[in-house]
């Protein structure tokens, strides 16, 4: 596949805050970290987990595209996110799709309205969890008339694997950094206009 039939894509991780609970020091205990479960009705990677996003239209910035494609898929409004950067590309496993996530901060309790014709659900799942070595497990998907072992994450409603696992592992092993840890990855600062 030539990178000119690559289709370009961007998703926003949208995290939503979590107070501390009552009795412990004032401030942010943890995030949610929000997914959509794709409908049906699409024509590619239907009823998969992914982040909101899509693909670019034509020249637009692949910002905007990840903050269009939120809004119309879950109704965040851009002005609602506080974007804090941009992730390594992850390509899909037969490599047509290329993605650029970006790392977005919404307001505790946020309200999300999903788009039918495009989200059969929209689930949280703690951050803390998605880490945890008691939700990481192995499994087998069929694509193309072969059976793959792949990773998935199991903490949720539904199983996080592919592209959305690979950022998704991407996205954990930045935060162990941040917190301390080292890592392998890096992350790219939002680009100053």
């Amino acid at each position: 596949m030539s990178q000119r039939d690559t289709i370009v894509c961007a998703v926003l991780i949208p995290l939503v805050p979590v107070p501390a609970a009552p009795g412990h020091a004032a401030g942010i205990d943890d995030y949610d970290v929000v997914y959509t479960l794709r409908s049906e009705h699409l024509p590619n990677h239907k009823g998969q987990v992914a982040f909101p996003g899509g693909k670019r239209s034509g020249d637009e910035d692949l910002l905007q595209t990840a903050l269009r494609e939120s809004a119309e898929e879950v109704g965040i409004l851009p002005s609602d996110v506080t974007v804090v950067g941009c992730l390594d590309d992850v390509s899909t496993m037969a490599g047509q799709y290329v993605i650029t996530p970006w790392v977005g901060v919404l307001p505790p309790g946020y309200a999300f309205r999903a788009n039918p014709h495009e989200v059969a659900d929209i689930f949280a799942v703690r951050l803390s969890q998605l880490g945890d070595p008691r939700h990481q497990a192995r499994t087998t998907k069929q694509w193309g008339g072969n059976d793959y072992e792949i990773s998935v994450i199991t903490a949720g409603r539904h199983e996080i694997w592919g592209a959305t696992h690979q950022i998704t592992r991407n996205f954990l092993e930045l935060v162990a950094e941040a917190r301390g840890a080292p890592s392998r990855r890096g992350a790219r600062p939002v680009p100053t206009r």
